[in-house]
């Protein structure tokens, strides 16, 4: 029953999202191919990070970090926003409340899925190899479902009694942005503060091992995304706690 309340639901978010552009689905790939292009001109070319460790094939540098930024920052607005936008039906039908913030946060999910079809066609133009290593990437892709699940069942009933908190939300996944190498390698952060860098910060394993296996042919950096792990469980604990704690004082405000 819960599995197919879910797929109706996501099928549901992904219609009333494509119905209510004029390009529908075509913003799914334009979207990402235009924060790649916008990206490369400003921090490529006029910073020059071009001719730094990032590679002079900047572009698809860019690309293997900013498709799964995008997947995580889309996922978790809208599974946060699961309780605002299913309010009527959380208010007159008996539904399970984790299907409907796990729905808004997989229709998000399929709509970042063409971004892979940017990757694969970039891999092409830029002659990189496909190898065994390549298979690495379910690890970080696990861990980055896992902290969407965490971020949006904490949100969920969190912004539905305080709606400023989406604003706030907004602000922190750019400050979060900047604080984690997307735009920049690993490299450039000072090797002294590096180790804390990466312990505190819980983005970086995942991005790393999702950009090394396709960048660089490389394994993830195995111990950095034990530390994303680590807070993904955290977060999912604290989600969890949250989740059950408010839930039902949430919906009644709605």
């Amino acid at each position: 029953m819960h599995v197919r309340i879910f797929w109706r639901l996501t099928a549901a978010s992904l219609r009333t999202y494509s119905s209510q552009r004029l390009l529908g689905w075509a913003w799914w790939l334009l979207d990402p191919l235009a924060l790649i292009a916008v990206y490369a001109l400003v921090f490529g070319d006029w910073l020059n990070l071009r001719a730094g460790p990032e590679g002079a094939n900047y572009p698809f540098f860019l690309a293997c970090a900013l498709i799964p930024w995008r997947w995580y920052s889309l996922a978790t607005r809208r599974g946060g926003m699961g309780f605002v936008t299913s309010s009527t039906l959380l208010n007159s039908t008996l539904v399970n409340r984790r299907v409907v913030v796990t729905s808004q946060a997989a229709a998000a999910t399929v709509e970042s899925l063409l971004g892979v079809g940017v990757l694969l066609i970039m891999m092409l133009v830029y002659d990189r190899p496909w190898s065994p290593t390549l298979l690495t990437l379910a690890v970080p892709l696990a861990v980055m479902a896992l902290h969407i699940l965490a971020v949006s069942y904490a949100l969920a009933p969190l912004m539905a009694m305080l709606p400023d908190l989406g604003n706030a939300h907004e602000v922190g996944l750019r400050l979060l942005f900047f604080l984690t190498p997307c735009l920049y390698s690993l490299e450039r952060v000072p090797e002294a503060f590096r180790s804390w860098y990466v312990a505190l910060n819980p983005l970086v394993g995942i991005i790393e091992g999702i950009r090394r296996p396709l960048y660089e042919d490389l394994p993830p950096l195995w111990g950095a995304l034990g530390w994303s792990a680590l807070w993904g469980v955290l977060l999912l604990l604290v989600g969890n706690w949250i989740f059950k704690r408010l839930s039902n004082d949430a919906i009644r405000m709605l």
